[in-house]
């Protein structure tokens, strides 16, 4: 057998030797790791490493916060833009007083007409429903004062009457020359407005499915449908025809103000049970039909605030007065004294009060009693059916004219 070759550069006592031993860096321990430093070495790793990723987690996780914030304050600001229509806001010197800020909030809502075939260069129609409302959130009660909308005021308008000021007016938003008119005659602070076209009232009930509402006594339009008295649910157009008819009272105008009341203890049931799908449907209606300057946060403040308001603790008022003729159209004219009991008792909860001379309406006569000028009338007596006014202010002969087979439509 061949012998194995040999190497040269062997040596027998490499047999004893290991390996070389590989350059140790000058700044390491030389020293060899125990077992238990060696554990604690690799947790030391673990715990860095996991460390790392929380980092990572957490930026990223503050990258997505930080972007679905951007995006909610997006939405917020198109929405808010949407439901305020980007108009103005009322003049500040008219709102409630800083000391009464948080208190109390009165707001100047208004259904505005719109005359077939007539030009309106500032989109602003007749302000012929004013409704001043004074929500108390500290004693939790709401006043609200149904102002007639031939109120004369004067000459602040072509026609004296109080609904042509904002459609004459030359303000930015037209709403606030009517807000600052209320504010100077009535003395009446207002802090915010909302419009609602009243064509469009309609659609904004028929949005929700139609609205339950009590009707006190049949009601007959010119052409004979009659409305027929009891507790039922009205479409849109129905609704609409409780608001604006007023052919059917003895005393025209003043009878459509006090029905109309009905409507808004009705609308005022049905939000108070406003389920959320139901503010979904009717949300198109009301961004494309009102206009209002309460931005979606005071909104949503106060709409939790206002379900909250029992139903005897809301009261409806007209202001006191009576028709009369200046030259050859009819007005209506205000009680001084009595308007100036029902402001101070109701309107004025933490303010003092302000005397009838100090007022700046117009008084041209006062020849007839105030309907509810001392007590006014609550939402309860409407929703419980307990409410006075009603057949005593139907015309018997726009009765008489109707038939009760057609409904209202």
């Amino acid at each position: 057998m061949a012998k194995k070759p040999t190497n040269p550069y062997y040596h027998p006592e490499e047999q004893r030797r290991g390996a070389p031993p590989r350059p140790v860096s000058p700044y390491s321990d030389q020293r060899a790791a125990s077992p238990a430093q060696q554990r604690a070495a690799a947790a030391r790793r673990k715990k860095a490493a996991k460390a790392k990723r929380r980092k990572r987690r957490l930026a990223v996780f503050a990258a997505v916060l930080l972007a679905c914030a951007v995006l909610c304050v997006a939405v917020y600001n198109l929405l808010n833009n949407l439901v305020t229509g980007g108009g103005g806001v009322l003049p500040g010197e008219i709102g409630t007083e800083d000391a009464l800020k948080g208190d109390v909030v009165n707001i100047l809502c208004a259904g505005i007409d719109f005359e077939e075939g007539r030009e309106y260069p500032n989109g602003m129609g007749f302000t012929d429903v004013i409704l001043y409302v004074s929500f108390d959130m500290k004693a939790n009660k709401i006043s609200m004062l149904q102002i007639p909308r031939d109120t004369y005021i004067g000459e602040a308008t072509t026609t004296g009457k109080i609904n042509a000021v904002a459609l004459q007016g030359k303000s930015e938003p037209p709403i606030a020359a009517l807000a600052t008119l209320i504010n100077q005659q009535f003395k009446l602070p207002v802090d915010y407005y909302v419009t609602i076209d009243m064509d469009a009232f309609k659609a904004i009930v028929d949005a929700i499915g139609g609205i339950e509402v009590t009707v006190p006594f049949d009601i007959t339009d010119d052409y004979g449908n009659t409305l027929h008295a009891g507790t039922q649910l009205i479409d849109g157009a129905t609704a609409e025809f409780m608001v604006r008819q007023r052919h059917n009272y003895g005393n025209a105008d003043i009878g459509r103000l006090e029905m109309q009341r009905y409507m808004y203890s009705a609308l005022l049931k049905t939000f108070k049970s406003f389920p959320i799908k139901d503010i979904l449907k009717v949300m198109p209606a009301y961004i494309q039909y009102v206009k209002t300057d309460i931005n979606l946060a005071k909104m949503g403040s106060l709409a939790t605030k206002v379900v909250k308001v029992p139903s005897e603790n809301i009261v409806m008022f007209k202001v006191p007065g009576e028709a009369c003729m200046v030259g050859s159209q009819s007005v209506f004219t205000v009680h001084l004294e009595a308007t100036a009991n029902i402001l101070n008792s109701y309107f004025r909860p933490y303010s003092a009060p302000v005397p009838a001379a100090e007022l700046s309406l117009i008084e041209l006569q006062n020849t007839v009693p105030d309907v509810d000028s001392g007590t006014g009338q609550t939402m309860d007596s409407i929703d419980s059916g307990t409410a006075q006014w009603g057949q005593g202010n139907v015309d018997p002969n726009a009765a008489a004219g109707g038939s009760s087979s057609a409904p209202a439509a």
